[in-house]
């Protein structure tokens, strides 16, 4: 057990509802002694709280990283100071940054609350202090943004210039909240988006991140997919430019170009760009596609596995337009396409 100054491990004697921290920011989270507690004396019990906070509000995934990393660079011999010191340093950084620190409209949220021993105080002060000059230069910056869909749902996002995306289920963008402040617009995406861009005056180029390639467009619209080792971007209008690991393409409406991880292939075809697309409207169109191929379409927006209890059924092709607001509407059409019935037991779907 970890013993702190008050003789019980705080993380076990008390646990703050999740709701508590879903709307601070980095800097708020390090200035909390609860969080501080997990960051520089983590247990079980903390990295279970934190990992299910995390469940809660995946979007808040940035702002619990840079508050670690706030904590962990203030590990210093912080307690030795004297509240006059503390003070001083106080107003040194205010006359720095030419505003105070805390300013009378700054948000309260009522996080842990204990008695502080002085030197506690003193050392929680100084990560309050020195937390809050950093996040004045970080937020001078432009912020990084986070938008993420969980299993079903799909979201329209409106970027800083006006382009906009549509998230698919499962899925997660990244990007600036200021697009002025570079000479190219950046987004980095993990799942698959639609990507209307907006073209603008100075030309600027728009630049779509995967952890496998980059697409480079200057006003457009495609997709991207980016799922199991496998990275598919389709153009519907306009023109971009792919760089991929030692190689490179550029497409024309209705072209797809894919790429795999796996055996670093970048490859190139005509495609009819609405099977690809069709999505947004929350809806699959299907011409001749594999069923294992279709299984892994209900994985990807549902969470929920396909069991084929007859492997034959895994190897028919399908044509047909599926509607996709919900699992039971995908059930329903898919045993119509099939002929057979299909059952979901114990968050698995088989069909029989």
């Amino acid at each position: 057990m970890v013993v702190s100054l008050w003789g019980i491990n705080p993380i076990e004697r008390m646990k703050p509802p999740h709701e508590n921290y879903a709307s601070c920011d980095a800097t708020t989270l390090a200035a909390d002694d609860f969080f501080q507690e997990w960051v520089q004396t983590p247990t079980p019990d903390s990295e279970a709280y934190w990992s299910s906070f995390l469940e809660h509000y995946p979007h808040k995934q940035a702002e619990l990283n840079e508050a670690k990393k706030i904590v962990e660079s203030l590990s210093l011999e912080l307690p030795n100071l004297s509240e006059a010191k503390v003070m001083a340093l106080k107003n040194r950084i205010e006359a720095t940054i030419k505003m105070p620190l805390s300013p009378a409209d700054a948000p309260v949220i009522p996080l842990q609350r204990r008695k502080f021993s002085r030197i506690r105080w003193i050392a929680a002060a100084c990560v309050i202090l020195l937390s809050g000059a950093i996040g004045y230069w970080y937020y001078q910056r432009p912020q990084h943004l986070i938008y993420a869909t969980t299993y079903g749902q799909t979201r329209e996002i409106s970027l800083p210039d006006g382009s906009i995306v549509t998230l698919n289920a499962n899925s997660k963008i990244e990007y600036d909240s200021d697009f002025s402040k570079k000479n190219i617009r950046e987004v980095w995406l993990t799942g698959e988006a639609f990507f209307s861009v907006k073209h603008t005056s100075t030309h600027t180029k728009f630049r779509v991140h995967t952890n496998d390639l980059d697409v480079e467009v200057l006003g457009t619209e495609f997709n991207v997919s980016n799922r199991h080792q496998t990275t598919k971007v389709v153009l519907t209008s306009g023109k971009v430019h792919i760089n991929a690991p030692h190689k490179s393409t550029t497409l024309r409406p209705g072209d797809m170009a894919e790429f795999s991880t796996k055996t670093h292939q970048l490859t190139q075809r005509q495609v009819k760009t609405e099977l690809y697309s069709s999505w947004k409207e929350k809806i699959w169109l299907l011409e001749d596609e594999s069923m294992t191929e279709v299984a892994q379409r209900i994985e990807d927006t549902f969470g929920v596995p396909v069991i084929f209890e007859n492997p034959q059924l895994a190897k028919e092709k399908i044509s047909g337009t599926i509607s996709t607001g919900s699992l039971e509407e995908v059930t329903e059409i898919m045993e119509n396409l099939l002929k057979t019935n299909l059952e979901l037991n114990n968050n698995k779907l088989i069909i029989k």
